[in-house]
């Protein structure tokens, strides 16, 4: 008997006031313990497909399923509270849940050395790098405790080293949790490093366009020739649906 989907969108149709049609008819689904890459050129519709999986915006028409209840989600701005510590930003997760004092303590260091942050458990936001605060941000994801998890371009603003130490971070955190996640970057070559699949959105009308299934082994590094290769195929038809656009 196959396993139940972890995400299914069926006929998912988003419009804005003034008819202003950003999805259209988008059907997916996604596995248990899978990772999704959503990639398109900005504007294309990939943060609203989020946010309406998510349960932040609702879809026009069509339904959305995630059976496991609803996701957590992480942004490209990791938004942490600058008066509290990192364990203390990830203790308030944990406290949303119900969780007691000493238990949720326990378990927001747990979460911290889980992404590698354990000597940086007291300190204050401003105290961190941009990577290390994605890391806190993303401790604090885990702490919701939901088996499905989105995340919203969460490295766009690093430095590609710190981003590429994140990938490798993300990719580990993901093995040992066993998340369903879904992935939003315009970044092909990111998406073709992380994804077991990866899902091109057309620029304009809200369409997917095209899918790739990436059968690169892991661990990937994003320079290696077989990622490369991939990323190109993606690039290329991202190009067209640009030139679609443009009649160039």
């Amino acid at each position: 008997m196959a396993a139940q989907a972890a995400i299914t969108l069926s006929h998912v149709t988003k419009e804005f006031t003034g008819g202003v049609r950003v999805l259209d008819d988008i059907n997916f689904t996604v596995s248990p313990g899978e990772f999704i890459c959503i990639v398109g050129v900005s504007g294309c519709g990939k943060s609203t497909l989020l946010n309406i999986i998510a349960g932040l915006e609702s879809a026009s028409s069509g339904s959305v399923e995630v059976p496991s209840g609803r996701a957590s989600v992480m942004f490209q701005d990791p938004s942490l509270m600058p008066w509290l510590t990192a364990r203390q930003n990830v203790e308030l997760a944990l406290r949303l849940r119900g969780i007691g004092r000493e238990e949720r303590k326990a378990e927001a260091l747990r979460l911290l050395d889980l992404v590698n942050l354990r000597d940086a458990t007291e300190k204050l936001p401003h105290q961190l790098s941009g990577g290390m605060k994605q890391r806190v941000a993303l401790a604090r994801a885990l702490a919701q405790d939901r088996a499905v998890l989105l995340m919203d371009e969460p490295f766009a603003a690093l430095d590609a080293v710190t981003r590429d130490l994140l990938h490798d971070e993300l990719e580990r955190v993901w093995r040992e949790t066993g998340r369903t996640i879904i992935f939003v970057t315009h970044n092909v070559r990111e998406a073709a490093r992380l994804g077991d699949r990866v899902v091109l959105m057309t620029a304009r009308g809200g369409h997917i366009a095209h899918e790739w299934s990436v059968t690169v082994e892991r661990p990937r590094q994003i320079e290696e020739p077989s990622v490369s290769t991939i990323a190109g195929s993606i690039s290329g038809a991202l190009r067209a649906e640009l030139a679609k656009v443009h009649n160039v």
